[in-house]
């Protein structure tokens, strides 16, 4: 069982009051369909007809939602707060394919797209090696910074041209909402801090109207109904084969952006938490690519769980997985009401971006924790140092991905597909070299403290162990070497030899003497007098008490005691 953070009121398995539930719900809803955003862009920019926009927005919308209920809801579902938004790496991929040959070509990279996702679920075990902490952390930081841009963007009120002017009243009306949100997060307590962001978000949506910032309707909004059946489609299937890599980078992209917020929820449900959950990470990414499916053959745009809402999350304190089932079921019910949808694409930019801008700071210092929850050694500085500048290089200087061929763009745009990218190449080519065991030699006449200290902090260092379980380990080690050593059970010096894989930090002590035994019950202390039967026994029972596992063994004529820390 985990344990639940100190700041978090509501965890991912507990039931918040009706009303409480029902607010959230709407606050994570409502942010969610903020980001149809990108399934408009491009649409724009493919130039579909306003039936084609209809029907990508509205079968997006009710893929948004199943998906969400799907990956909140418990076995077979993930279970965890997923909020489902458009997925912004499948904008490059949807224009290039639309302006290729309509939805029916988007609609076959989006198959395409989900099944390159789906077939990564098979290797789950293997990728757990492949994504350590540190290079899960890589990719929830990036996740932040791949926020900024847009939050920045909406928060000062500039446009993608080139010119720049900067209204003073959008930056004004972003930073009071920010304050609200933050003031309301850290210093209030109860209902308050719940409804943090939608308190903010209605004071920044006020401010912005008085003010003059906030966008007027368009002309047809008043015509729209309040409530219509929504209207979906058969687009037909289209193929380009000049668009299938990008269709199946775009799909591994997919996996590995679900694999880095299922981790930031993770992170955030368990004070204790210690590595990622693989098998729910594969749940979520298979209840996203059946839902991205049927998007696809209903003319919708594919859809990822939103990071920004691992920022509501964390401001409002809660992560219970019904919080997201109710706001999946809003997602479904905006989708019958064209009027409700008109609405939420007229809340203020500045207001968006402060929104965007809180969860963007959690990310940042959510995925930094990740990376130091690890020893680091120059290897893996190396990793982390060097992916976190490649992402940031390709978000500062657009100029290099525009050099580049044409069909690699829309992979290199994305800082997270860059950054993760680079991480993971970087941690498989750094392995070369390291064993994954490792020996010292201990003689009577040393400190056993010492030498156990040295070599595993040193190994601990190479292989990227967490530094609590070295830390644990140490004293047990050290203090079974000094009563072996010292009572005589060994005769004259010892071999520790350290194993570590991504579960266990594994140290055996290997000597000639005596075999010890694991009594069932504690020995007197006077049995450290006597005999060395006696105090093999009390060796036994102290290390078996203080490692999560004892098993007793014989390599040759030797002794093998190995003692396994949970990792």
């Amino acid at each position: 069982m985990s344990r639940k953070p100190s700041n978090i009121l509501y965890s991912v398995d507990e039931k918040p009051p009706l009303g409480t539930l029902i607010i959230l719900g709407v606050q994570h809803a409502t942010l969610a369909l903020l980001f149809l955003v990108y399934p408009l862009v491009a649409a724009a920019e493919a130039g579909l007809s306003f039936d084609d926009t209809q029907i990508l927005i509205t079968s997006c919308i009710i893929f948004m939602g199943l998906a969400t209920i799907a990956e909140c809801w418990p076995k077979p579902g993930a279970g965890m707060l997923l909020v489902q938004i458009p997925n912004m790496a499948h904008l490059p991929l949807a224009v290039q394919s639309m302006s290729a040959g309509g939805p029916a070509v988007y609609a076959t990279m989006n198959l395409i797209a989900a099944v390159s996702q789906l077939s990564l679920t098979r290797f789950m075990g293997v990728l757990r090696a492949v994504f350590p902490p540190e290079i899960c952390g890589v990719a929830v930081t990036m996740l932040g910074v791949a926020l900024a841009e847009p939050a920045l963007r909406r928060a000062f009120g500039l446009s993608h041209d080139a010119t720049v002017h900067i209204d003073p009243l959008y930056p004004m009306v972003s930073f009071v909402t920010l304050a609200i949100i933050i003031v309301l997060a850290i210093f209030s307590r109860g209902m308050l801090r719940l409804f943090a962001v939608a308190i903010g978000a209605a004071a920044g949506w006020t401010l912005a109207a008085f003010v003059g910032v906030a966008p007027a309707p368009a002309a047809t909004f008043s015509a729209l109904p309040y409530v219509d059946l929504p209207h979906v489609g058969w687009p037909g299937l289209g193929f380009s084969w000049a668009l299938v890599p990008a269709a199946v980078l775009t799909g591994i992209i997919s996996a590995v952006d679900m694999i880095g917020t299922v981790v930031s929820m993770q992170r955030l449900n368990d004070a204790d938490w210690r590595r990622a959950d693989m098998a729910q990470a594969g749940r979520a990414i298979r209840a996203n690519c059946v839902a991205d499916m049927g998007a696809a053959v209903s003319g919708g745009f594919a859809s990822a769980s939103s990071s920004a809402s691992i920022g509501v999350a964390f401001a409002t304190g809660t992560t219970a997985w019904r919080v997201g089932a109710v706001a999946g079921v809003l997602m479904l019910l905006a989708a019958f009401s064209p009027r409700l949808v008109g609405a939420l694409t007229i809340i203020p930019p500045p207001v968006i971006g402060a929104i965007l801008i809180y969860a963007a700071a959690f990310l940042v210092v959510a995925g930094m924790e990740l990376i130091l929850s690890r020893r680091l050694s120059d290897r893996r500085i190396f990793t982390v140092g060097l992916a976190v500048m490649a992402g940031l290089a390709v978000a500062i200087l657009p100029q290099l991905v525009e050099s580049t061929p044409h069909w690699m763009q829309p992979i290199l745009e994305s800082p997270l597909s860059v950054s993760t990218g680079i991480a993971v190449v970087l941690n498989l080519f750094f392995r070369i070299g390291i064993s994954q065991v490792a020996s010292q030699r201990v003689t009577e006449g040393e400190n056993p403290f010492t030498v156990t200290t040295e070599f595993l902090e040193r190994q601990g260092d190479l292989w990227g162990a967490r530094r609590d379980v070295i830390a644990a380990a140490i004293p047990v080690v050290a203090e079974g070497v000094e009563m072996l050593l010292d009572t005589g059970v060994a005769q004259g010096e010892l071999e520790m030899r350290a194993r570590f894989d991504e579960n266990n930090f594994d140290v055996s002590l290997i000597y000639k003497g005596d075999p010890i035994s694991i009594p069932t019950h504690r020995p007197a202390p006077e049995d450290l007098l006597g005999d060395a039967e006696a105090v093999a026994r009390f060796v036994g029972y102290m290390l078996s008490k203080r490692a999560d596992r004892l098993v007793l063994g014989k390599e040759g004529e030797r002794q093998v005691l190995d003692m396994r820390f949970e990792h």
